[in-house]
């Protein structure tokens, strides 16, 4: 969303602060304060100090993408963003990162399946994934193969209509001693 609307102050400042670029809050607050601007094509000319010249670089990445989204297919500009914040290594190094990087990779494959179908734009795909995430269609890509031995925990809701050998039903809300013995 950041590349495909860059006045949306919010999405380019959520994607700078998230996980592919990870600049701190007190470096973006000093930028927005020192620029008034966090928008990819009012990068400050002058020298930056060097705590926050990773900002102007994600915005250049994110200026980068913007103009060529429309030229390369949508698959390729997510793999350029993954290239150039390197998101691989960070997503694979963070708790539960197995999960984080099976989830970009599902996008990945949901890009490329968006263009299969004729989908053309970058922004076509980006509704289509607020779409989903509204509708609550959007699931958590599968890091175990089906049939492989493991725990899942799922929702009630996400087991729906799925069959397994063993199933626990845990209520969080229960309380964890009884006040009376239940038998003697």
């Amino acid at each position: 969303t950041a590349f495909v609307w860059p006045d949306d102050e919010l999405s380019v400042l959520a994607t700078v602060r998230g996980s592919l670029f990870a600049v701190g809050d007190e470096a973006l607050l000093e930028y927005r304060h020192r620029f008034r601007s966090l928008h990819p094509f009012r990068i400050p000319k002058e020298d930056l100090p060097e705590h926050l010249a990773p900002i102007a670089g994600a915005l250049r990445v994110l200026r980068a993408l913007h103009q060529r989204r429309n030229y390369v297919p949508v698959t390729e500009t997510i793999w350029r963003l993954l290239e150039a914040t390197r998101a691989h290594a960070g997503f694979a190094l963070r708790p539960s990162g197995e999960q984080a990087l099976a989830n970009v990779l599902h996008i990945a494959e949901m890009a490329r399946r968006f263009e299969a179908s004729g989908g053309l734009s970058f922004r076509g795909f980006v509704r289509q994934l607020r779409d989903e995430a509204e509708t609550n269609e959007a699931a958590e890509a599968p890091i175990l193969e089906e049939g492989s031995d493991g725990v899942r925990l799922m929702t009630v809701h996400k087991a729906k209509g799925l069959e397994f050998p063993i199933v626990i039903l845990a209520d969080i809300t229960a309380n964890m001693t009884h006040s009376q013995a239940s038998r003697y």
